[in-house]
């Protein structure tokens, strides 16, 4: 239904669900972002808190789990909506080739924003076909749109200078958009509020939302499959030497069917399941959607009987500083003093220590709210830098024991994950049970821990190749079970110094190791 960070399997979440809670019990996500594992946990007859501090998070949240929509009246309200609309998207998206009007599906554009070739159909064709654009007709396109004044409302909020996330200086929302796909995007919104209400146009806002970045500047094309081979919006608010400006009605289309299709399959989940089945489920249970800071969740505390969630990705996701393209389009304002990330905007000074010291808070709160004995899971996403420190030691310091790991496919990797061979695929999952606090604890410094992890590694890489996973797993195992705080050590970097990684994607020892 819609595009978020980190998006876990519901099989998965299913299965720690019914492992670690019984129906009516009350599980909590503290940073629940998109709500996977919240809405699987409702499906499942468990009472639910689903939290996050970001107003786009607590938005998809509420249509995500809302059940009373009715939708048949949203696809009326959507005929009304593009009855209006498609006449002014046709204004911008209409070429003419061989004197036949047609509808541009995808335009090629160059930095300087100068349209190159295109992408359409003919009347009546099902091929899709690539024309290029005579240097006149694009000339007099640039005229029209430059001399055009866009009189509906949209967002002019600057981004947040960051350059990690291609963030200039001065940089605007409006920036992220060619003036075609601005006033399209206006439009479309105007006449939403205008002709809808209530729930049904909350759940057009996901799909208008959902739509965004499908139809910014910020879609490059695969260049290896074809100039106008459409790539997919990556971290950050870079624009290639090229990329790909959509057809706002098209796309928008394609994406609230699959909204409706979201919402269809979730509301289908609570019907009755067939003649056959003779124990129905008897839904009693209830949900509740905050908007937290995770450090003071505003919880009873020894309330809730099971914690699952995905914590923040330290550097290397910005979640509000990214989530303006969403959050701006719908008025709403981000609480960024109290959002736990390390951030490379000077501005925002959310450095590494404070991250370390917010996500112990956070921690802190999941122990408070957590019933004796019951059970948390996370995830982890990497084994080098800060994130893995500040999670691990957070769980150590909070009275944390670990009962159980392994992995968890999720359903896209990062950039990182992807690119780096030697880097860990998927997440790391991790339960742990609520135990006493532990008492003082022993401080190793960094050059004791890495030749803790060396002597280790080079133990178990004597008897046989590992790869990055199952070490990550084995120090991990070692690190919970012998309560060690991990300083400044990073264990891909030690591998990579230390040990070979071989054809078959698996660390061995080094030639004048192994003698």
């Amino acid at each position: 239904m819609h595009k978020y960070w980190g998006k876990k399997p519901s099989n998965y979440l299913k299965s720690l669900i019914e492992k670690y809670s019984e129906e009516g019990d009350t599980v909590l996500d503290p940073f629940s972002g998109y709500g996977v594992f919240c809405c699987e946990a409702f499906i499942l007859n468990r009472n639910i808190i689903s939290n996050d501090l970001n107003p786009i998070a607590h938005f998809l949240n509420e249509q995500l789990l809302e059940k009373e929509v009715n939708l048949s009246l949203l696809e009326k309200q959507w005929k009304k909506i593009k009855s209006e609309f498609e006449p002014f998207n046709k204004k911008w998206f209409e070429w003419i080739i061989d004197s036949t009007s047609v509808q541009l599906i995808a335009i090629l554009r160059d930095k300087n924003n100068i349209p190159i070739k295109a992408k359409c159909k003919k009347n009546g064709e099902k091929r899709t076909i690539e024309i290029e654009l005579s240097a006149e007709k694009v000339q007099n396109y640039l005229e029209f749109e430059n001399n055009y004044e866009i009189t509906d409302w949209f967002p002019k909020e600057k981004l947040i200078q960051n350059s990690r996330i291609s963030a200039k200086k001065g940089m605007t929302v409006a920036d992220l958009f060619t003036k075609r796909t601005l006033a399209c995007h206006a439009r479309l919104l105007t006449l939403i509020e205008k002709y809808s209400k209530g729930k049904e146009q909350k759940l057009l806002k996901v799909a208008f939302t959902a739509n965004l970045a499908n139809c910014s500047r910020l879609v490059p094309p695969i260049k290896s499959r074809g100039e106008m081979a459409p790539g997919a919006w990556m971290t950050g608010f870079y624009t290639g030497e090229t990329y790909l400006e959509n057809n706002v009605l098209r796309y928008f289309e394609n994406r609230l069917s699959k909204a409706l299709k979201g919402k269809r399959d979730y509301l289908q989940q609570f019907g009755d399941c067939g003649e056959l089945n003779f124990s129905p489920t008897e839904y009693k249970n209830h949900f509740q959607i905050t908007q937290n800071d995770a450090k003071q969740l505003n919880i009873e505390s020894e309330t809730v009987d099971y914690v699952f969630t995905d914590p923040p990705y330290g550097d290397a996701v910005p979640y509000f500083e990214q989530s303006v393209i969403w959050n701006s389009w719908l008025k709403l304002s981000p609480d960024y003093k109290n959002e736990i990330v390390i951030s490379d905007s000077k501005e925002r000074k959310k450095n590494t220590t404070s991250f370390e010291n917010e996500i112990n808070s956070a921690f802190s709160e999941i122990r408070r709210v957590l019933k004796p004995n019951k059970h948390f899971s996370l995830t982890y996403h990497s084994l080098s830098g800060l994130e893995w420190k500040a999670i691990t030691n957070a769980c150590i310091k909070n009275g944390f024991e670990l009962v159980d790991y392994e992995w968890l496919v999720q359903k896209s990797f990062t950039p990182r994950q992807i690119n780096r061979l030697k880097s860990i695929k998927g997440d790391v999952l991790v339960t742990f049970q609520k135990s006493d606090l532990p008492g003082e604890l022993t401080i190793n410094s960094d050059i004791e821990i890495y030749k803790i992890f060396f002597n280790l590694i080079e133990k178990w890489l004597s008897h046989e190749p590992l790869d990055t996973n199952e070490i990550f797993l084995r120090i991990m195992k070692m690190v919970f079970t012998d309560k060690i705080l991990i300083g400044e050590v990073d264990l891909l970097k030690l591998l990579t110094e230390n040990f070979e990684f071989s054809e078959t994607q698996k660390w061995i020892l080094y030639d004048e190791l192994a003698v």
